[in-house]
């Protein structure tokens, strides 16, 4: 598939969860059809889909190519009384970790792109949609260590890695990449 020329973006906040709630897991167990991840199965999913969701200042924005969804992106700021920083080795200094609440660090959770829309510049849009006028600081997002090309893919777009970290039992070691987004504006 070529690029597509004009991707409809979509913005949903908290309220538009259970709008949503089914487009994201369809789209997800679509993705990660025939993987063998047992936190990619669809109720282990959902879990994460309501947690974020959850959150007053969730934020998903979804892309479409003719009505037909193409993939999306999700997350929410980082409050105060977060635990993303905790398992992060090397660990982190204080003065780094520290959430204020406000406009510190916003948390990308998840993007994805349905297959015949990868390589076509449509998870850069997405990503690039969903934190255009972002008041945060920084962005942060983990992605699994074995996925080398992810990785490039993310230091490409001005990601680095910050450390590592198995955030809870069963999950797999990921690496914790932070954008700077102030110096952006």
């Amino acid at each position: 598939m070529t690029t597509p020329t004009r991707l409809g973006l979509q913005k949903y906040g908290h309220a538009d969860a259970p709008e949503i709630r089914e487009l994201l897991l369809d789209i997800h167990d679509e993705v990660y059809e025939g993987l063998d991840d047992p936190l990619a199965g669809r109720d282990a999913f959902a879990r994460f889909v309501d947690h974020w969701s959850a959150h007053p200042g969730f934020v998903c924005l979804v892309a479409y190519d003719e009505g037909r969804p193409v993939g999306y992106a999700y997350g929410a700021p980082l409050g105060p009384a977060t635990t993303w920083w905790a398992k992060v080795v090397p660990a982190l200094p204080r003065a780094f970790t520290e959430e204020t609440g406000g406009a510190r660090t916003f948390a990308l959770s998840e993007l994805m792109v349905r297959t015949p829309w990868r390589r076509t510049g449509a998870s850069r849009r997405i990503h690039d949609a969903l934190l255009d006028g972002r008041p945060e600081d920084r962005v942060t997002l983990l992605v699994h260590k074995e996925h080398g090309k992810v990785r490039a893919l993310y230091e490409d777009w001005g990601y680095r890695t910050v450390g590592e970290a198995v955030p809870f039992d069963g999950a797999p070691e990921l690496c914790a990449m932070v954008l700077d987004l102030a110096s952006k504006r």
